[in-house]
């Protein structure tokens, strides 16, 4: 059984991502355009200017999605009889194989040849993505000899690699990578993991939950053993009692800087358990959602107002606005009629994670997205909750069915939708060159630059309902 909010919310995150990373920077566009510590008119990463905006919530709603998803994949191999050793087997796979993705990513972009001019990097990138389709993809027209294309796919990207090094100069080193998928990764062990031990006590969850939360608040503690947890690492591990693996593994990149786990990852387990609670939620009532429409606005408008609240730093009407929302989910059965049963436990648990993050917004200089702050991550966790919950209700009622079937496809196939923009679209337009003309857009109008991630942004959704409309996914 599919929930389909979840692939609507995931494929809403993964168009953020796009677009974000698509729109041409120019000094004279609005800040909320952009992360709020990367700011026009210089673009300087700032990590003491506090706000959100809507780019900063584009990989919490990712993580959630994750999260909710994970009773629906691990409850399932649970009802199919898998037993643990099973379950952890394919967690361990699943997060490898996206730490791999990670890696590859990490050094086959066509923008990471710097001084390689021509056309190589774009056909390295068009070959990369054929690699990627048959290491990760799962053709339904090939079912027989999948390891075989898995290999294939394999032998593709290490030649590119190999290539990239012999004739460019370019090393290998696995602490290149895409920070994404590699969180993803961490997450998509650690976060599995959790949910496994605790499917059956999700206050033991809870507990988990509050774990992370207090190691990362007093990790800093001079000779403390929070301070030795919270720094303990594989890596550390391998130079302690395998020098050996070390010296060989050292030639690959270095293990004193992040391969794989870093404990800052963890933090987004404070986005990911509440998406995970929220998901046992959903499964645990096979009833259809009564989440009524004015319930579903209310939603809307808490997501759009408290972004332009903490990025206005307008903080008076973030309190004021939140305790609002309070009463009105007090009084619910008069104003907010049709929020019931599992809709209602998800916005009680998402308001009392807007009520935790508002009350940590004064602390650490202000909500940030990098380094997160606890504000950053309760509230972007309870605007979450709330997202889900509004595109629950437009799935149902089947509001905008074409754009919400276009969101829910791109959601089905993250993976191709992450990557098709860079691997494959970008290079055939730089072929025929309109790719280069699109880069000079901004320069007539700044606007212009928007419009340029608009259009690429759109081609990457129609090109990911096209995989998913033939059966063609990337898994990992």
């Amino acid at each position: 059984m599919r929930e389909r909010s979840v692939d609507v919310l995931r494929g809403l995150a993964i168009v953020g991502m796009v677009l974000s990373g698509t729109i041409s920077r120019n000094s004279e566009l609005p800040a909320w355009l952009f992360h709020a510590q990367i700011a026009p008119p210089d673009f300087t990463f700032n990590p003491g200017l506090p706000g959100l905006t809507w780019v900063d919530l584009v990989f919490p709603f990712f993580i959630f999605a994750m999260g909710v998803a994970i009773p629906y994949s691990l409850g399932g191999l649970i009802h199919k009889g898998a037993g643990f050793g099973a379950i952890v087997r394919k967690l361990v796979v699943r997060s490898m194989r996206l730490f791999v993705f990670a890696v590859l990513l990490g050094q086959l972009s066509p923008w990471h040849y710097p001084g390689v001019e021509g056309y190589y990097p774009w056909l390295a990138a068009l070959l990369s993505f054929a690699g990627f389709f048959l290491a990760f993809g799962r053709l339904p027209f090939a079912d027989r000899y999948q390891h075989l294309a898995e290999a294939a796919g394999y032998v593709l990207l290490i030649t590119l690699i190999v290539v990239r090094h012999s004739v460019f100069g370019l090393a290998f080193s696995f602490n290149k990578n895409d920070i994404i998928m590699l969180v993803l990764a961490n997450l998509a062990f650690f976060g599995g993991l959790i949910w496994l031990f605790t499917h059956t006590n999700p206050t033991a969850r809870l507990a988990v939950m509050a774990l992370v939360f207090v190691l990362r608040l007093t990790h800093g503690v001079e000779g403390s053993v929070n301070q030795w947890l919270w720094s303990l690492s594989p890596a550390k591990l391998i130079s302690a009692w395998l020098p050996w693996l070390q010296e060989l593994l050292s030639a690959f990149g270095d293990l004193n800087k992040t391969v794989f786990y870093n404990p800052e990852f963890l933090k987004y387990l404070l986005i990911l358990i509440p998406g995970t609670l929220a998901g046992d939620i959903l499964l645990s009532n096979k009833a259809r959602p009564a989440v009524g429409s004015r319930a579903a606005l209310v939603f809307v408008i808490t997501v759009v107002f408290n972004t332009w609240a903490l990025q206005a730093r307008e903080t008076g009407w973030f309190w004021a606005f939140n305790i609002i929302l309070g009463l009105l989910l007090i009084r619910r059965r008069q104003l907010l009629p049709g929020l019931q049963g599992k809709d209602l436990h998800i916005a009680l648990w998402s308001y009392a994670w807007l009520l935790i993050g508002t009350a940590f917004e004064a602390w650490e200089g202000g909500i940030k997205k990098d380094p997160s702050t606890y504000s950053y991550l309760f509230v972007t966790a309870a605007l979450s909750g709330f997202s889900l919950l509004a595109l629950r209700q437009a799935v149902e009622r089947q509001r905008w069915k074409n754009g919400l079937s276009l969101l829910a496809n791109t959601g089905m196939n993250p993976m191709i939708g992450y990557v098709v923009v860079s691997y494959a679209i970008a290079p055939l337009l730089q072929f025929v060159h309109i790719l280069s003309w699109m880069d000079r857009w901004h320069l007539a109008h700044p606007w212009l630059g928007v419009l340029r991630g608009l259009v690429l942004t759109l081609m990457m959704m129609f090109a990911t309902q096209w995989f998913t409309n033939k059966k063609l996914f990337w898994k990992t």
